[in-house]
């Protein structure tokens, strides 16, 4: 799938509009300029933008027999040049009309826009409305997540690149300190609009070693860690001073092939769907789960966990058979096998605690049908970047979920937001089957076409799934009141026995304008700093309201209206309002936003989440 952006204009309106309309319009013809929509010409001409209508029909009629005036096929969608015509001598009644600020995209017209979102509206001070293309079936849960939460306009303009480590927020805390790859030191936030943190300060520090990260709690130097190693559960478990949290298996640990790597001749050896399956039936993931992941881990067979609705279970597996790997092998024209690369994470998750152990297992599985594996690992950052870039061959991932739906698995893995399967999506016949479940409006369809693209997954084999694990944290017997979540912390809802909370984990944040970010640690932190429009309910995945205190959505799906919280500030003092809403989304949707800040300047997730950039069409 290839995306191209135009420079038609659509319509952007930015900045709001008064107008008094006279109680008669004799009004004439009209040519679109840039920034125009038919509500707004039919508002300042007619005197009601509704009758927008009225100037398609008239428009059309012209067309008929003038090729000079547009035809206008989808009233959406105008170009600049365009001559209408607009109905004279029609009386409007005298009306101040106040036109919404408008931020559209840019398609033009007749085009297939690639993603969903059509238009942000700033409907007043402390009202937003998001219109769609097609009905956004997960836009409730992905309004909960860090990856769009609002950040502090006046911050970003002032910062600009270097956002990301001065973040601004309107969450519990407030960054205090960040020494990289060490500290990262949060304090609280005395103007926090929701319940006040009770824990003063939040010390985050990185040991990459899990089993050091135990020994620290137990010692007594830190008070809180993220995923135990299997072998130090059972450790963990018989300190009385120490509190033991297991999370359900909902996360996925898989081995990516990259369809568009080279090798040194310039081969695309896993372009071959029979190389991808000689590699999926060449690893024994049974034996791996079994002797890394006793009594916490299931070999994967889907790229969603068993437990998610759209799970698909009704398929074989590519089972263990060496045998039948090298005859796909020799079949692809491999023989005598071939070499490749394959990176090891350098950072412990729930999902992989120990990567460094299953990555040399895959490698030796790898090796016994002739695959010559050579391991390559990166500081965290970097071998994000290049993994979502397609350097690698071979790589080791994961997910752990930010919202409860089948779409933050598949649509986020395999609607080409990244490189890391293929230049783009690594199947046409998976996407298609993927943007139809993100638009469809009833669940039970959803479900099937999730159901149907499990088994569309595995016949691609666009990687191989390897393990659903079970996540397992470890504190001090007086934290109290901490649920852990299957998504995101929320650190003002706990009480500790001390001021400050030292939390260990194996890797530090890459940056802190998370909406830009991947990497789970600068989420965790997120969480702390931001608000989004949505949160989830401490402890589960239910939604519930946050910056935004209500909301509605039309009768046929398309147009969300959320009416924000009041009287909420920043951290730098600004006002959290409608106009901050706009600045934050635009600067992602728009690619040439002059305060789009971020990281890499990817935002990955506002695509993984499909509402597309400004200008992107399906082709």
């Amino acid at each position: 799938m290839r995306v191209r952006r135009t420079a038609f204009t659509v319509a952007m309106v930015l900045g709001l509009i008064l107008t008094i309309v006279p109680a008669t319009v004799f009004a004439d013809d009209y040519t679109v300029v840039a920034g125009d929509t038919l509500f707004q010409i039919a508002a300042a001409t007619l005197g009601d933008g509704n009758r927008y209508l009225e100037i398609v029909e008239a428009t059309n009629t012209k067309s008929a027999t003038d090729s000079s005036y547009a035809f206008i096929e989808n009233p959406d969608l105008i170009e600049i040049g365009w001559k209408l015509d607009i109905p004279t001598g029609v009386a409007a009644a005298p009306a101040a009309v106040v036109a919404e600020e408008v931020i559209a995209d840019t398609i033009p017209a007749g085009a297939t826009p690639k993603g969903s979102l059509k238009s942000l509206v700033k409907v007043d001070d402390h009202t937003v409305k998001f219109t769609f293309y097609s009905y956004h079936a997960p836009l409730l849960a992905q309004l909960a997540t860090p990856m769009l939460s609002i950040s502090s306009p006046a911050a970003m303009k002032e910062w600009g690149e270097d956002y990301m480590y001065h973040p601004v927020g309107t969450g519990p805390y407030k960054l205090a300190d960040w020494v990289p790859d060490d500290t990262l030191t949060l304090e609280a936030n005395e103007d926090y609009w929701g319940p006040a943190p009770s824990i003063d300060k939040l010390v985050y520090r990185v040991i990459v070693e899990p089993t050091a990260r135990l020994l620290e709690l137990q010692a007594g130097t830190v008070d809180f860690i993220y995923n135990i190693v299997i072998d130090d559960i059972p450790v963990a478990e018989a300190d009385p001073n120490v509190a033991v949290y297991k999370v359900p298996p909902v996360n996925i640990g898989y081995l990516c092939l990259n369809q568009d790597w080279e090798n040194d001749e310039g081969v695309k050896i896993l372009s071959d769907v029979r190389v991808r399956q000689a590699i999926a039936h060449a690893i024994n993931k049974e034996a791996i789960v079994e002797a890394l992941y006793p009594g916490t881990g299931l070999p994967a067979k889907n790229f969603i966990p068993p437990s998610l609705w759209g799970y698909n279970d009704d398929f074989e597996d590519y089972n263990y058979n060496p045998s039948w790997a090298m005859q796909l092998l020799a079949d692809a024209g491999y023989p005598d096998g071939f070499d490749i690369n394959m990176w090891v994470m350098p950072v412990s998750r729930g999902y992989f605690p120990d990567p460094p152990k299953v990555g040399e297992a895959m490698q030796a599985d790898l090796a016994a049908v002739g695959i010559n594996a050579e391991i390559v690992t990166y500081d965290w950052g970097t071998y994000l970047e290049k993994t979502s870039n397609g350097e690698h061959a071979m790589c080791m991932l994961g997910w752990m979920p930010d919202f409860p739906d089948p779409a933050n698995y598949l649509f986020t893995f395999f609607s080409g937001g990244d490189d890391q399967w293929a230049l783009g999506a690594p199947d046409e016949q998976l996407y298609s089957v993927l943007v139809a479940a993100n638009a469809e409006p009833d669940a039970a369809e959803r479900e099937r076409l999730y159901y149907e693209a499990c088994a569309v997954t595995h016949g691609v084999v666009p990687g191989v799934p390897i393990v659903h694990s079970m996540e397992v944290y470890a504190a001090k017997q007086d934290l109290q009141g901490y649920t852990p979540s299957p998504l995101f912390d929320y650190w003002n809802v706990p009480t500790f026995g001390s001021d400050t909370l030292i939390i260990a984990r194996s890797g530090d944040s890459v940056g802190l304008d998370v909406p830009d970010e991947t990497d789970g640690e600068s989420f965790y932190v997120g969480s702390q700093v931001y608000n989004s429009l949505l949160k989830f309910e401490y402890g589960t995945s239910r939604v519930e309201p946050a910056l935004a205190e209500s909301w509605e959505v039309s009768d046929d799906g398309l147009e969300w209206t959320f009416h924000l919280r009041e009287g909420v500030k920043f951290h730098d003092g600004t006002d959290f309002n409608a106009d901050a809403v706009l600045f934050n989304f635009d600067r992602i949707w728009d690619q040439d936003h002059p305060n789009r800040c971020g990281h890499t300047g990817d935002f990955s997730y506002w695509s993984w989440f499909g509402f597309g950039f400004k200008g992107e069409v399906e082709e």
